[in-house]
């Protein structure tokens, strides 16, 4: 469902990297048993690809799962399936034909994806791995789904910074004042750092870890998070009183995903932690790097892949200087010239001062470090990395296929006003409503407010009396217009809402409901040739693009020889 309303509480909720209900899913698609067919079996070929039969049960299952269930895998959903393997196939295959498996910018993101791909199988192997999951484990991140919190920071770039302000807080000096010297936001600034309320992962995890383990009104030594160091101060938490020891038994496996993925990321930056700091450092060294970045800014930045380092024009006897080491592990100048070089440019760019850069190569060598660890491993599956390392590639090609379809669509300005002369109905200002929620917890409750505010109650009482904390009840409820199209499955219930008129109640995540009242209504009207013409211009784009590429990607398949097994293709079987 999309629901995008221009609301910090909605953004957190469907914005964040997980939820519980998402995870869920993600646990039915995991412990479902797979067959193993015979590997050896070919159900399709196009080009020098062969897609097996365990490739194809593999998509056919994981599509399958996706529809719900819902889907009637017959011979027509199981071309669906293999034509796509197919179709990305010879996407790739054409991809290798135009060279930029092999060119310049090719090698230099084969060799990004190469140490992506292995740094994520350090991770498993040395971390994950051994991390275990406790059932404490399991019942915090239970506590913490059925609490919300509600927090102000004071947010520093280092530690130096932090350890300052956290000193200044220790004398007695204001939150608030202090936030107003630290954010340029001025919305963080004028509110004291406040971050509004928020639960289970919907920050990140070490101010989660530090705020869920804090009372209203302490505040928290600095801690460091994903965008530098926090100072927290917990204003306000609401519980649920009624969690039962059948709740968390239901929700146990939910919650033991959820909580693997924490352990998972606080044990990546513990051995990220552990390691640095188990490191010997050159910091005169790392001093010098600094300068020569900063009086080179331009090499230090550059996007040109066709190198092989940072064009850092450096003293030759610099190169093979030391800039950390641990145990036989060395950290040299010449390596820092190119594992940055293979770090994303808009990452280099964010080293926008010492500290930054400091942490930026501390990065480095810990990356450096670790992939000499694995390339080391002796239970290293290669042929599953080497495999994982190739699929990843052909998303690089495919997407650079999509970019060059872009290249391939001329529109005529007589083609727009063509398109707009025929279709006049599809370029109108879609219906807007003005609407105020009350967001509740409870599904029984949210029932009688909706029924309170249909037999005449006043809104804003309601939502003083029964409202959970939210950034729109701060601001008596509004959330102002919204084009009917944001409002995703509740739309239909919506469309003929008239000002003064309540809906609902919508479940819109676990524990989590809202009522509507509609307070204005914007009609839809006709546009103007002038007012529809970007929209008119990026239909016309976009179906001429899909004509021209469904055209090139038929010319494909022939070109490189796709075959299907169709009497292999309705005998393959698949088990949850």
């Amino acid at each position: 469902m999309k629901f995008e309303f221009n609301n910090i509480a909605y953004l957190k909720l469907f914005g964040r990297k997980s939820s519980l209900g998402l995870l869920f899913s993600l646990f039915v698609l995991l412990s479902c048993s797979e067959t193993q067919p015979d590997n050896k079996g070919v159900v399709a070929t196009v080009g020098s690809f062969e897609i097996s039969d365990q490739h194809f049960t593999n998509q056919l299952k994981r599509l399958y799962l996706r529809t719900g269930q819902a889907a009637n895998v017959n011979e027509d959903f199981r071309l669906g399936v293999i034509n796509a393997r197919i179709e990305r196939y010879s996407i790739v295959e054409f991809a290798r034909d135009k060279g930029w498996a092999n060119d310049a910018d090719g090698i230099y993101n084969k060799s990004m994806i190469e140490r992506k791909v292995m740094m994520e199988a350090y991770e498993k192997h040395f971390i994950h791995d051994r991390v275990q999951i406790t059932d404490n484990h399991l019942r915090e991140v239970f506590r913490r789904h059925n609490t919300t919190l509600r927090a102000s920071h004071l947010l520093a770039r280092n530690r130096a910074e932090a350890d300052s302000l956290y000193n200044l807080v220790n004398a007695g000096a204001s939150f608030e004042n202090l936030a107003k010297n630290v954010f340029e936001n001025p919305r963080l600034a004028n509110s004291g750092g406040d971050v509004g309320y928020f639960t289970l992962d919907e920050m990140d995890i070490a101010f989660e870890e530090a705020a869920y383990s804090m009372n209203i009104g302490e505040i928290s030594a600095p801690v460091k998070t994903s965008t530098g160091f926090s100072i927290i101060k917990v204003t306000d938490i609401v519980g649920n009183p009624m969690i039962t020891e059948a709740q968390f038994a239901q929700r146990r496996n939910s919650v033991a995903q959820v909580a693997r993925s924490q352990q998972n990321e606080l044990a990546t930056r513990r051995d990220m932690q552990q390691v640095l700091s188990g490191m010997t450092w050159d910091l005169d060294l790392v001093e010098t790097l600094w300068q020569i970045t900063q009086d080179q800014s331009d090499n230090y930045r550059t996007r040109r892949p066709e190198l092989a380092e940072l064009p850092l024009e450096i003293d030759e006897t610099l190169r093979n200087r030391v800039i950390s080491s641990k145990s036989g592990f060395r950290f040299t100048v010449q390596d820092y010239l190119s594992e940055a070089y293979f770090t994303p440019p808009q990452r280099r760019d964010s080293a926008n001062d010492y500290y930054a850069f400091e942490e930026q190569i501390r990065g480095l060598a810990y990356r450096s470090y670790a992939l000499g660890l694995i390339n080391n491993y002796a239970g290293l599956d290669k042929e599953y990395i080497q495999g994982t390392i190739d699929e990843t590639f052909y998303g690089y090609l495919f997407q650079r296929f999509e970019g060059y379809m872009d290249t391939q669509v001329e529109i005529e300005d007589s083609q727009v006003r063509q398109a707009y002369d025929s279709n006049m109905s599809l370029f109108e200002q879609e219906l807007e409503l003005d609407v105020s929620e009350i967001v509740l917890t409870d599904g029984e409750l949210a029932g009688e407010v909706y029924e309170a505010l249909k037999r005449g109650a006043r809104f804003d009482d309601q939502l003083r009396r029964f409202g959970a904390p939210s950034e729109s009840k701060e601001r008596g409820g509004k959330i102002g217009f919204v084009p009917i199209t944001r409002f995703g499955t509740m739309a239909p219930q919506l469309r003929n809402l008239q000002p003064g008129e309540v809906a609902g109640p919508f479940q819109v995540a676990n524990n989590y409901y809202i009522v509507l009242k509609c307070m204005g209504r914007k009609d839809p009207r006709p546009l103007s040739f002038e007012e529809a013409e970007p929209l008119v211009r990026e239909y016309v784009f976009t179906n001429e693009r899909q004509r021209v590429r469904d055209s090139l990607v038929l010319d494909l398949r022939t070109r490189y020889n796709a075959s299907i097994d169709m009497q292999r293709l309705n005998s393959l079987s698949f088990e949850l």
